[in-house]
């Protein structure tokens, strides 16, 4: 009789515990368990780093698309004569750089109007698409007055055109240059394209100056246009 109660205390011992082999077994199956998760909490912080990265650097074109367009629409057309009653506004524009002259908005810390000038600046293999500006009555040979700020870094061509009328076509085309002219463009158009590795996009960017003539002009009726100080 107390053999028959000593096996079965050892049969319920032996059923209560486990083997070698289900420990291993298990363990196996909770290491696999630990790498699926971590492989997918990885692949989540990775996308979400990504998600991340892309949507900033889209805010970041977008906020240099509404800085642009705030001073472009705010160019003024400053205008010069000869002394002989011919004159030209100060914008000076190429298919390569752009220079006038603008109100300062609040977001570059300035106060009045000041000279910017959009080009772009090669430092090795990369191009950087920046902004300089310097206030209107600074000395032009004083160079601590001129800030430069990187817009864009590392984008591969940028390219200007200016829709309008020039002083020998009376039909408003695109052109890659407007300089000595007696009006600013209708029209500015900025295209940047980025190497094929990058993932950036420039949406197409129109702005148009509308500031249209000089406060300090004398105002000529039959050209319509500023005639003088």
């Amino acid at each position: 009789m107390m053999r028959k109660a000593k096996t079965n205390e050892t049969n319920v011992q032996r059923e209560a515990g486990f083997t070698l082999v289900e420990l291993l077994v298990a363990l196996s199956l909770l290491s696999l368990v630990s790498v699926a998760l971590f492989a997918s909490l990885r692949f989540g912080i990775l996308a979400w780093s990504r998600s991340t990265a892309h949507s900033d650097r889209v805010e970041h074109i977008v906020f240099t698309q509404n800085l642009l367009r705030r001073l472009i629409s705010d160019a003024y057309p400053f205008f010069l004569t000869d002394g002989q009653g011919r004159g030209t506004i100060t914008f000076d524009g190429t298919s390569a750089s752009l220079r006038f002259l603008a109100s300062s908005p609040v977001a570059l810390g300035g106060a009045g109007r000041s000279w910017f000038t959009l080009s772009l600046d090669r430092h090795g293999e990369r191009l950087d698409f920046i902004l300089t500006s310097k206030p209107e009555l600074a000395d032009r040979n004083d160079s601590s007055k001129q800030i430069r700020r990187v817009l864009i870094a590392g984008v591969r061509s940028a390219e200007f055109a200016y829709f309008g009328n020039d002083r020998s076509d009376k039909v408003g085309t695109w052109s890659d240059r407007w300089a000595s002219q007696a009006s600013l463009p209708d029209l500015v158009r900025i295209r940047i394209d980025f190497p094929t590795d990058d993932a950036r996009t420039w949406p197409e960017f129109v702005a148009r100056p509308r500031i249209m003539a000089d406060v300090g002009c004398i105002y000529d009726s039959l050209s319509k246009r500023c005639r003088g100080r």
